[in-house]
């Protein structure tokens, strides 16, 4: 029995693939804008992994921009769906400069 299924369907109908824990499965969906590539795989400690690529051509690999478990991609749509609704957002934390620690520092003596 498979670990991994796969359906694609296009204009010559459909067909289908299968994959094994030791084979994984690869899927790509490319046009001349971008490619979406995605694998599935088993670790050795038997959780589920998934990696997404994305590139701005028809490339054959891209840039990675998520490799984790599936658990943790789930969580990561779930995310991305709340920063789509407004229901969440991104705040940036900056580092502060030295002169503005010193400046800190200089206003907490005063006070």
């Amino acid at each position: 029995m498979a670990d991994f299924y796969g359906l694609v369907i296009g204009n010559r109908g459909e067909a289908t693939r299968s994959g094994s824990r030791n084979s994984g499965f690869k899927s790509t969906c490319q046009s001349y804008d971008g490619s979406v590539i995605t694998r599935m795989w088993y670790d050795n400690e038997n959780q589920l992994k998934i990696s997404l690529e994305v590139d701005n051509g028809s490339k054959p690999y891209g840039d990675e921009v998520f490799r984790g478990t599936y658990a943790e991609l789930v969580e990561m749509a779930g995310i991305w769906k709340e920063l789509k609704s407004g229901k969440a957002s991104i705040t940036r934390h900056r580092t502060k400069s030295n002169r503005e620690l010193k400046l800190e520092r200089a206003f907490r003596k005063l006070n």
